[in-house]
């Protein structure tokens, strides 16, 4: 399936690679996108998934949007509430 970003997307990328508690690159976010270890429905958006990688104790968020024929990445960060649950191990 295509992945396309927004624009707000990258404006987070480009944010949190400077403050990222581990290295952030765009391969690790398609990686997450791709083949994430967990995915969870957006509560809010029923058309939003949670697409979750576990990296180093820490687990990278990115909020997809779901079309027919693409994925549209919204934004991303590192999740603190999946780590106080212990589910970045």
């Amino acid at each position: 399936m295509r992945i396309e970003f927004a624009k707000h997307f990258w404006d987070r990328f480009e944010w949190r690679k400077e403050k990222a508690p581990v290295k952030l690159t765009r391969s690790v976010v398609l990686e997450t996108i791709e083949n994430p270890d967990i995915v969870m429905q957006d509560p809010r958006h029923p058309s939003r998934e949670w697409r979750i990688k576990k990296i180093n104790g820490y687990c990278l968020k990115v909020v997809v949007e779901i079309y027919p024929d693409r994925l549209l990445a919204i934004t991303l960060f590192f999740d603190r509430n999946l780590r106080r649950k212990g589910l970045c191990k």
